[in-house]
């Protein structure tokens, strides 16, 4: 039954069968086949067909909550079994928001491996939420996020309050200012679909400012276009450091706007003790943006 009880979730999180068939490696038709054969095994309907993909019905939703902690209970015992397999874990693999993996992990990843060299480093630059989606399905060990992120199935430890500011070519100016400040201003952003994008366009929604918004597709091309004039931009103040101290940049504090800030969060799955390296590089982060 865990094979079914595996595609079931999968079904659940991607809303289609089409969606799931990837993840998967199943057509759909052996999809719909497990699907049939857990119901049968149940003697319960769990989802109905829509023209925008499936539904859970009550029972169905009811037995998602303990589909899921079959399948993470499963999981676990892998991945005990694996590492007492081979001696213990010789290898930390971690999903983190793109920001976080360029501006906040590189100098602890730099100390985990001087410590650690036995152990590889996989470290994966993707969205919020598909940082938790392989957290949960154990493709990773550790997920770094700057969202909140609100699930019994992870613990989350916060690291470092990283302010987000107005930066600008070089100004003499240095008082905070205000969102609203930005109206009609080219504010340079993130691309959509990523925490920075939604949490400003958000902010500016929220008080009615409308802005020319234009998004590329990493932080360092921002920082270019705007040491060239060509807008302004809202940024984390990890991600300026270099250009601040270099002086091809400036930046100023928002007023105002008490969500101009991004904390960085540590997060691990909630069942079990995490293995001997995610507890060590957890550590060594906790210890070096002991901020929070």
């Amino acid at each position: 039954m865990l094979q079914l009880l595996e595609t079931f979730c999968a079904v659940a999180d991607a809303g289609s069968l089409t969606r799931a068939s990837e993840p998967l490696h199943l057509s759909q038709p052996a999809i719909s086949r497990q699907l049939r054969a857990l119901e049968r095994q149940l003697g319960a309907v769990l989802l109905t067909r829509t023209p925008q993909g499936v539904l859970l019905t009550g029972v169905g939703r009811e037995v998602l909550i303990h589909a899921r902690a079959a399948v993470v209970a499963a999981q676990a015992c892998r991945q005990v079994a694996a590492e007492g397999g081979s001696g213990g874990a010789t290898q930390l693999r971690i999903a983190a928001g793109l920001m976080a993996t360029q501006y906040v992990l590189p100098p602890v990843v730099a100390r985990f491996r001087a410590l650690h060299p036995e152990v590889e480093v996989d470290l994966q630059p993707v969205d919020r939420r598909l940082a938790v989606n392989r957290l949960l399905g154990y493709e990773v060990d550790v997920a770094i996020v700057a969202s909140p992120v609100r699930s019994p199935q992870v613990r989350s430890t916060p690291l470092l309050r990283d302010p987000l500011l107005l930066v600008s070519t070089p100004t003499a100016e240095t008082s905070p200012v205000q969102l609203t400040g930005l109206r009609g201003t080219l504010v340079l952003l993130l691309a959509a679909g990523t925490g920075l994008n939604e949490q400003i366009k958000a902010a500016l929604s929220r008080r009615h400012i409308v802005c020319h918004l234009v998004e590329y597709p990493t932080a360092e091309t921002i920082k270019t276009a705007v040491a060239l004039g060509m807008g302004v931009t809202i940024l984390p103040a990890s991600a300026i450091q270099v250009e601040l101290r270099a002086g091809t940049l400036s930046a100023r504090s928002f007023t105002g706007w008490p969500g101009a800030t991004r904390v960085i969060q540590l997060l691990v799955r909630a069942e079990g003790r995490p293995p001997r390296p995610v507890a060590a590089f957890a550590a060594l982060l906790k210890q070096n943006y002991a901020r929070a």
